[in-house]
């Protein structure tokens, strides 16, 4: 063995270890890092303000009071589209809310900007605790932004409706929260039960389905809800950034359908039918006629840079707390031409190598897929060894019950006569 070769299985040793370790690291300083101070916050977008803790309500909003302005400072936090949303809600004695000031938020620069620029905060001054703030009631939601929206508009309303009840003691004259479920949630259940359906069934009503598929995937995932799942998304998981179940069902349903095919099926359903972006890269290539076979050592070397890919994404996630700044997936910018800088690059990349490679991202770079995957293979490793040790259990148990039978001595099959 030479000298090179055995730096190069050493390194395949201790590349995995050493990339595991490092983002545990990452998460946990990433964690540390994210430790906010609500006091430093609203002085640095208040500088000429004076604020004093006043209390910590019960719903975990904190109060503070402005000693200049004479008015109050609710700090409220709710789920958004990348993550948590920390706003600052000012609310005047009689209980008029003057200003929101967003502090802090984990949500894609462009759909952030987005929401700057639709004016949407400029609808909650002059209204009052009492008021329902319901997005499609007295709240407009930004087109495009609507989870981030969203997410705004249930922190303002749950600041808002503590104080009335907590600070103002007034009598709950507001609408009960309600679930949101419609027309997206209806779509995506949609989606993923015809992605089920052709999934198992053969013949020509499964004939019939593939052919649907590919229109429902990119009309209700790609345009019409924008729901491509991002390495963003699944890190945001293991942060904890979890949306609220009744205003957030579109993303339960997602992951439910996402993450349930390859726990319960053991099947990547997902990468398989319900992404809307091969379909687009099946378009292409079909197209072009051109369909160059990718070869083993090729694909290998893909699935390498893939790997390093992803782990610098969530390195970059991790250490920053911001699940959509490790985003690089095409998808996002593809539906709604909104991204990060990296994105115009990768989005144009993966168009051209569809013409000539079939489903060309897919195969060779999603992260998304190679989690998926990755989890498939686990979950097929993780039954085998069970049956595996469900089989030797069983192999001793049987042993244990086979009657033995007594010999008589004379018999020449005694086998503890001593030979002569």
């Amino acid at each position: 063995m030479t000298v090179k070769t055995g730096l190069t299985t050493l390194w395949g040793r201790l590349a995995f270890p050493l990339a595991f370790t490092s983002l545990i690291m990452a998460f946990i300083i990433g964690q540390i890092a994210a430790q906010t101070d609500y006091l430093v916050l609203l002085q640095e977008n208040l500088p000429k303000s004076q604020f004093s803790l006043l209390e910590k309500t019960a719903g975990g909003q904190t109060v503070f009071y402005d000693e200049v302005e004479e008015n109050y400072a609710i700090i409220s936090k709710a789920e958004g589209y990348g993550g948590p949303l920390v706003i600052a809600i000012r609310v005047s004695a009689e209980g008029k809310i003057s200003e929101i000031l967003s502090l802090q938020n984990k949500e894609t620069p462009a759909y952030f900007a987005q929401v700057r620029k639709k004016r949407f905060f400029e609808q909650f001054p002059r209204k009052t605790i009492t008021d329902e703030f319901l997005l499609g009631d007295d709240i407009d939601a930004v087109s495009g932004a609507t989870i981030t929206s969203q997410g705004y508009t249930s922190a303002v309303r749950d600041a808002m409706h503590i104080a009335a009840t907590e600070h103002f003691k007034l009598p709950v004259t507001w609408k009960p929260d309600t679930w949101k479920f419609g027309l997206n949630e209806i779509g995506l259940i949609a989606v993923f039960a015809l992605a089920f359906f052709v999934s198992y069934v053969r013949g020509p009503a499964g004939k019939y389905g593939r052919l649907i598929m590919p229109v429902l995937a990119l009309a209700v995932v790609g345009v019409y809800t924008n729901s491509s799942v991002s390495i963003g998304q699944m890190a945001a998981i293991l942060m904890g950034y979890i949306p609220d179940f009744k205003q957030h069902l579109l993303w339960w349903i997602m992951m439910a359908g996402m993450f349930g095919s390859v726990i319960f099926l053991g099947r990547n359903i997902y990468c398989a039918q319900v992404c809307p972006f091969q379909y687009v890269e099946r378009l292409l290539n079909k197209i072009s006629g051109v369909n160059l076979a990718v070869k083993p050592a090729m694909q290998k070397s893909a699935r390498t840079v893939v790997g390093w890919m992803t782990w610098t994404s969530l390195i970059l996630i991790f250490l920053s707390a911001h699940p959509t700044l490790g985003s690089y997936e095409p998808f996002a910018l593809m539906f709604s031409f909104t991204g990060l800088g990296v994105q115009w690059y990768i989005l144009p990349l993966s168009l051209v190598g569809s013409f000539f490679v079939l489903n060309f991202w897919c195969r060779l770079f999603c992260p998304v897929g190679l989690v998926l995957n990755e989890m498939v293979r686990m979950r097929k490793s993780l039954l085998g060894r069970s049956k595996k040790r469900n089989s030797a259990s069983k192999e001793r148990k049987t042993e244990k019950l086979i009657p033995v039978v007594a010999v008589e001595p004379e018999d020449t099959g005694d086998l503890w006569r001593e030979e002569k």
